[in-house]
């Protein structure tokens, strides 16, 4: 069986040819890594997950799958999220989003949101994450394209706006407006890195050979699992 991964806006305009070597599923709710897991699946990656309007995936389904022999690895958006959460049991993460909050740069679940389009019309980004809009007012700091100081002042726009809101216009406009084009022609995603960089690791090695290491606990089968299982059977 194909590594499972669940992804969407974090893959956008990704050729189809580069995922040929995964399963790849749409961003993750409450309950679908574990039926990836039951399924048979035996290396998971999670990129992208629902949030917002459906419950998101609980660390208890992530445990259950490690615990149950599978390997997950987590990336880029609530992947790197749950990684740096469940790494102590064996829940690998990838990238520097994951690096960032694994080592306290990030806290925020905030940081990697953004609204998109429905799975149907291809999970299309609607808004701009904060760890890309980081990204890319960087990287037109370090060409050059862009003033120190009006960097500041994106950033600080950036920030301080709801990711239901955060877009190339509502940053820039408070700033100077014509450098709305200028961003949106260079803009980068470092989401779409890590999450690349997770799909490269999954293909790289042949599933049998992924291994989710020693397991460092036995999983208590509480009522929340039993609910989780419960849930997954009646969906």
């Amino acid at each position: 069986m194909k590594p499972v991964v669940f992804a969407g806006p974090s893959l956008w305009g990704v050729p189809a040819a580069v995922l040929q070597g995964v399963s790849l599923r749409p961003p993750a709710r409450k309950g679908d890594l574990l039926a990836a897991h039951l399924e048979g699946a035996r290396v998971i990656g999670l990129i992208d997950g629902v949030f917002d309007l459906s419950p998101s995936v609980w660390h208890k389904e992530i445990l259950y799958a490690l615990a149950g022999g599978s390997a997950v690895y987590g990336a880029a958006s609530l992947g790197a999220l749950r990684a740096a959460e469940c790494a102590a049991f064996g829940m690998t993460g990838i990238g520097g989003i994951y690096q960032d909050y694994a080592e306290g740069r990030r806290t925020a679940d905030a940081d990697v949101a953004l609204i998109h389009a429905p799975a149907e019309l291809g999970c299309q980004p609607l808004t701009v994450a904060l760890a890309d809009a980081e990204a890319t007012l960087q990287a037109l700091r370090d060409s050059g394209m862009v003033s120190a100081n009006q960097v500041r002042a994106l950033l600080d726009q950036a920030r301080a706006l709801n990711f239901r809101c955060r877009t190339w216009e509502a940053i820039a406009a408070p700033v100077d407006p014509g450098l709305c084009a200028v961003i949106t022609a260079n803009a980068v995603s470092a989401k779409r890195r890590d999450a690349l960089a997770l799909i490269a690791v999954l293909i790289s090695q042949a599933a049998e050979s992924l291994s989710p290491g020693p397991n460092r606990y036995t999983l208590a089968r509480t009522l929340f699992a039993e609910n989780l299982l419960a849930h997954r059977q009646v969906r």
